[in-house]
């Protein structure tokens, strides 16, 4: 595995960790922090499109796993408004170690897929693609599809969750730990 790979994918963790972890206002930036990060990398690793057997199927099904995972992670994220922040109050939100271990963990499953596959499990996963009319191009996008699904649900759910604490500004006050 190159150390680019590490590289991106630490910086990328370093990044959502230093966006959520703790309390945090939810603002423009901060939802959109990982996405500008993701979409700067995307082009670099992007380099065609395959279409052909089920290249399509897994590109697909592998951004679907991503926004699956991306929504999930709000099950370790609370958020509220805090009426003593700025004018009008803000809303916030609060991560915590749950929510450093679940990204941990995803990110530690796509560096082991891609160092097992290249290592470990090379000749049968060629075999695998070759069966199932896959390219191992289609297979390196579908990495890619899912870490920029991941980005875009978990910035949504974030961005419509702090709309919604906005919105309820009473009933969601979050509390001080």
């Amino acid at each position: 595995m190159s150390t680019s790979v590490w590289i991106i994918n630490l910086a990328f963790f370093g990044v959502l960790m230093e966006a959520d972890l703790g309390r945090r206002k939810i603002g423009w930036f901060r939802v959109a922090r990982p996405l500008i990060a993701t979409a700067a990398v995307i082009p670099l690793y992007l380099t065609a499109l395959p279409t052909a057997g089920n290249d399509l199927a897994l590109q697909a099904l592998s951004a679907g796993i991503g926004v699956i995972l991306g929504c999930a992670c709000h099950l370790f994220v609370s958020v509220g408004f805090d009426p003593t922040k700025g004018k009008t109050g803000r809303a916030v939100s609060r991560a915590g170690f749950g929510y450093a271990v679940y990204w941990a963990a995803i990110f530690a499953a796509r560096l082991g897929f891609v160092y097992c596959s290249q290592r470990v499990f090379a000749a049968s996963l060629g075999h695998f693609l070759a069966a199932h009319q896959l390219s191992a191009t289609a297979l390196a996008n579908s990495l890619l599809f899912m870490a920029l699904a991941l980005g875009l649900a978990r910035s949504a759910v974030l961005a419509g969750r702090g709309i919604a604490a906005r919105g309820h500004r009473g009933a969601y006050q979050l509390e001080e730990a």
